[in-house]
């Protein structure tokens, strides 16, 4: 291996079996991922299919959020500060208090959601109206019963947020991802049946949804060796950590979920079906981050919190230097191909059933401006998990809130000049400021991640997907005079990816001769 690729850490301090294994793993997990993705977009061309994007699908889509925000505060913190936490304790003092303190754990947040469903059951209309400021009449009272009925999730929520943390902790990163299969299955066949059986099926069915989702984890729970017991110890030094280390996480959580909140406010009241335009948008973009940033961090994260751990800061700056670039390489020409293609993809995902042209054109501008930022969401999710790693909740929190008041002055603005599409706009702009703020807190904090080498891979990444999309929209052009829409969209993608490859190849990557070694013990295997 070549010692560039390793920043200012020699080879021989590298895990070479560990890097191969967490690649492994990557790939397993990234097969999954991309399954349950396409299924979750198929839950979105259902709906698209059978409801279109109208009042109605707002007011399900609200529903569905309401219960998934407000415990996005708890479920966050919980996922950011229980691996660190648990690692330290296993870590010092064995396996035995650290399953304890998971008991401990589970037990204080169930009790905590008992409190979240009764503040929901009491004041649901006025958490609706939060919500979706423009909702009234019709839409208002079936928003208003969805979220009622909906609310019994966050148990099940609660606990998945908890025992992924757990189960990631143990590397069973498989059965995590796995647990999204069944609940894409039965919500899908959910938005089929309610269109004859009914509305409220749609809302029963959700709840059905995620209770299998989490029953599909316990055996998993089980194998890796949790029991559980009535442990309630509100003076745990261990919970306290947790807590402490939990709340900067809740209190940035809520600045993204603010961000949340304004946008779909502004969009339900600019025009009916916003709300729904908005959300399939920001899917359509964000499954790229699934399938590639998400699964990298989440095989990072607990790998990095141990070399945190064991205070091995040199070899956390070359893991994490490896990451962004990889994660670059990957989002850059992702992101163009969804700008240049975003009218076919939206066309070719929800273009039928009652899915008219101007929910397309809204569709379509959104994904467009929400693909800008797509870069700045992925490496602030990397940098953020960096933070965590080190115990280090309150600067995301800072870095979030600052991102929160910049996205929503700028949707004021830009939702002036453009309409819809300046909320996608705002956002965008938002992540990508946010991020180099945050890469500039984490240099100071860890030292350099030799940033100058970072930045030519970076350039030479984003001059290599400027002419990929030149390629690929010239040969789709061309092709769509030969064939249909969906053949030239092939042709055109896969020439994208050729021209790409083989420009990075030509430009000469830092990392190249690592890039080139792993794709070929990949291919050997």
């Amino acid at each position: 291996m070549d010692n560039r690729t390793l920043g200012a850490v020699p080879a021989s301090r590298i895990n070479l079996k560990e890097v191969d294994n967490m690649e492994k793993t990557v790939i397993s997990i990234m097969f999954i991922v991309i399954i349950t993705k396409v299924m979750g977009f198929s839950r979105d061309i259902f709906l698209a299919y059978f409801y279109g994007a109208d009042g109605l699908t707002d007011a399900y889509l609200i529903s569905t959020s309401i219960s998934t925000v407000i415990f996005a505060f708890v479920g966050m913190g919980i996922a950011a500060s229980y691996i660190p936490v648990y690692t330290k304790i296993f870590n010092e003092r064995g396996r035995e208090p650290a399953e304890k303190f998971t008991v401990n754990v589970t037990n204080a947040v169930m009790l905590l959601t008992t409190v979240l469903i009764l503040i929901i059951m009491c004041f649901t209309t006025p958490i609706v109206k939060l919500f979706a400021f423009g909702f009234e009449g019709e839409t208002l009272r079936i928003a208003v019963i969805f979220t009622r009925i909906i609310s019994v999730t966050l148990y099940f929520t609660a606990l998945i947020y908890i025992f992924t943390s757990y189960l990631e902790v143990k590397n069973r990163f498989l059965t995590t991802e796995l647990s999204g299969l069944p609940l894409n299955i039965i919500l899908i066949t959910t938005i089929a049946i309610s269109s004859w059986l009914g509305l409220y099926v749609l809302a029963i069915g959700t709840v059905i949804a995620v209770i299998v989702q989490f029953l599909s984890m316990i055996p998993a729970i089980k194998r890796s060796g949790y029991r559980h017991s009535l442990i309630l110890n509100f003076k745990d030094q261990d919970l306290k950590q947790m807590v402490f280390l939990a709340i900067p996480v809740i209190i940035g959580v809520s600045a993204d979920q603010i961000n949340v909140l304004v946008d779909r406010t502004i969009a339900s009241q600019i025009i009916e079906g916003g709300i729904s335009a908005l959300t399939y948008a920001h899917r359509l973009v964000f499954f790229v981050q699934a399938i590639f940033v998400l699964v990298i961090v989440k095989v990072m994260f607990p790998k990095i919190s141990k070399l945190a751990a064991r205070k091995e800061i040199s070899e956390l700056k070359s893991v994490v230097g490896k990451v962004i670039t990889t994660v670059s390489l990957i989002v850059i020409p992702a992101a163009v191909g969804m700008m240049i293609f975003s009218r076919q993809i939206t066309e070719l995902l929800f273009g039928r059933g009652e899915f008219e042209e101007y929910e397309i054109e809204m569709t379509t501008g959104l994904m467009f401006f929400y693909a800008l930022g797509l870069l700045g969401f992925g490496l602030r999710e990397v940098l953020t998990k960096v933070f965590y790693s080190l115990e280090d909740s309150r600067t995301p929190m800072i870095n979030a809130f600052g991102a929160m008041f910049l996205n929503v002055s700028l949707n004021l603005v830009l939702t002036r000049i453009i309409g819809l599409n300046g909320l996608a706009l705002a956002t965008s702009i938002a992540a990508i400021v946010s991020t180099m703020l945050l890469y500039i807190s984490l240099i100071r904090k860890i030292g350099s991640l030799d940033s100058r080498r970072l930045m030519f891979d970076l350039a030479k990444g984003l001059l290599a997907a400027l002419i990929m999309g030149v390629a690929a929209k010239a040969v789709f052009t061309l092709s769509l005079s030969a064939m249909g829409d969906l053949p030239a969209l092939f042709i055109g993608v896969l020439t994208g990816f050729l021209v790409y490859t083989g420009m990075l190849w030509i430009l000469q990557l830092s990392d190249i001769a690592y890039y080139k070694a792993r794709l070929m013990g990949l291919a050997r295997r």
